[in-house]
This record gives structure tokens, C-alpha cells and sequence, in this order.
């Protein structure tokens, strides 16, 4: 099925999170939970594949997902979830801009990276450097994921006094077994190795935009300069300036004018 021919749709948190402050947890039942066209957000997401399977599609790159697979998608990235098997998906939606202060070095930071790290392995290093995207989580490690997103949906969804409190915590745990696991990893390995060798690319291609803002600009070309495909660099765009190529230019050609 294919699911790219249409420009993306943008989920803002100031719209999408009307319960809570910070987060919105959900169970996904219905065929086309996107929708039928891909879309972002600028707030991240966890998924977690309770039963059956799914494909979802992650800068027009299509992965099947199935029971017991978890992904996480950061802002401001491009995707869509296609239900298949009567699958059924827990959703977990929220902003680290309402979890603690950025303070340098604090404990926020440092699961804010993990958490783009994990988003960052799981989803491109296949496109990347041709391996699985994903790994298996151990058994044990899978009980306390599976454990931790139900408890989550429960607390969301009963909305007790100090609810929110508990769900801070909750997404707080989650991302550091997450990152626990991943660390313990062959992958983790691979994907520092691949980010490393990418990311100077991609930063010399911000450089080219910086120097030609006031040029027509295309896509392809500033992909030709960083020598990575339109689908990594999109990705990587984002991760480094939390932005999309078009954002980027025009914020750039504002800031330049004033």
C-alpha cells in the first residue's frame, strides 16, 4: 500500500493534548489510526505493538512492525501506521518541554538524547546501512515494557488526583529501560559508528544552505552535497536542527533579513 503522494499533516500538542499538559496515552484500534496521510508532530511518540502487525511507514520507507515491537518517532519526522491483523497498538504521545528543565548536563538531557538515539536506531539504520531496524527486546526487558505501557494506559485513562505526576515518571522509566537495553546491544555499536559517519555530511550540507539561503534551493540537490539519500538526510535534517529543510531556509532567509 502505498502511502506517500501526499504532503504531510502537522499534529501540534497544543491541540492534540487536551487532558493532560504534557502527554496523551491511547489504544489504537482503528484500521487507519494516521489516517490516510502521513503526518508529523512536533511532540515525540512511542508505539508498542500489543497484538498482530503493522506497517509503518517512516519518510516514505515502509517497516512492519508486530507484536512486541516498539518504536519511537521524534518531531517533526514524517510517518504513518497501517493496521494489519487486527492489530492493536498502545500510544504514547508527549513533550519533553513539560517533563523538567533543559538544564546542561541534568538528568532531562541525557534522557532526551537516549530517547533520539533509540528513535535514531530503530528507524534508519536499515535504510543506512542495510541491517534490521530493530531489535528483540529479552524476554524479561519485554515484560516490564509491556508492564509500563498498560499501567501507563490505565493511569491516563482513569485521570486519579497526581495522574500526571505518575505518568512523568512512568515515560521517564520507560526511556531509560529502553535505553538500558539498547545499550546492551550489538546494534548500539553500529548505530553510533553510522550516526558518526553521516552527521558531518549533513552538516556540511547546512553549511551549503547557510552560504546559498538567497538561491533557489532544492531538495535533491542539497542531498547531492551531503552524498546521503533524501530519506536519511531528511531524517538527520531534523534530529540536528529539529527543523525540515523548508523551515530551516525560511527561518534562515527571515533571520537574515532583519
Amino acid at each position: 500500500m502505498e502511502v506517500w503522494n501526499e504532503p504531510a499533516v502537522l499534529f501540534e500538542k497544543s491541540t492534540m493534548f487536551t487532558k493532560s499538559r504534557f502527554c496523551k496515552i491511547y489504544k489504537v484500534t482503528s484500521e487507519n489510526p494516521s489516517g490516510y496521510l502521513p503526518h508529523s508532530h512536533d511532540y515525540m511518540q512511542i508505539w508498542y505493538i500489543t497484538r498482530g502487525c503493522c506497517e509503518h511507514w517512516v519518510e516514505g520507507q515502509k517497516h512492519l512492525m508486530a507484536r512486541g515491537d516498539i518504536f519511537i518517532v521524534p518531531p517533526k519526522v514524517e510517518h504513518q501506521v497501517v493496521r494489519l491483523e487486527d492489530a492493536e497498538i498502545i500510544s504514547c504521545e508527549f513533550s519533553f518541554d513539560h517533563f523538567f528543565p533543559p538544564k546542561e548536563n541534568s538528568a532531562y538531557q541525557q534522557v532526551h538524547e537516549a530517547a533520539l538515539n533509540l528513535s535514531f536506531a530503530w528507524l534508519f539504520l536499515k535504510d543506512a546501512d542495510d541491517i534490521h531496524s530493530q531489535f528483540s527486546l529479552r524476554p524479561e526487558t519485554g515484560e516490564r515494557v509491556n508492564t509500563l505501557m498498560n499501567a501507563m494506559l490505565v493511569e491516563y485513562e482513569n485521570g486519579d488526583i497526581y495522574y500526571e505526576e505518575f505518568l512523568r515518571v512512568q515515560i521517564m522509566e520507560l526511556l531509560l529501560v529502553l535505553a538500558r537495553e539498547y545499550s546492551q546491544s550489538p546494534q548500539s555499536h553500529t548505530a553510533a559508528a553510522v550516526y558518526d559517519k553521516y552527521k558531518p555530511m549533513v552538516e556540511d550540507a547546512i553549511r551549503y544552505v547557510e552560504a546559498h539561503y538567497n538561491e533557489p534551493l532544492k531538495l535533491e540537490d542539497v542531498c547531492r552535497i551531503s552524498m546521503v539519500s533524501k530519506t536519511y538526510f531528511c531524517y538527520l535534517f531534523k534530529l540536528l536542527t529539529q527543523q525540515t529543510l523548508v523551515e530551516y531556509i525560511m527561518n534562515l532567509r527571515i533571520q537574515k533579513a532583519i
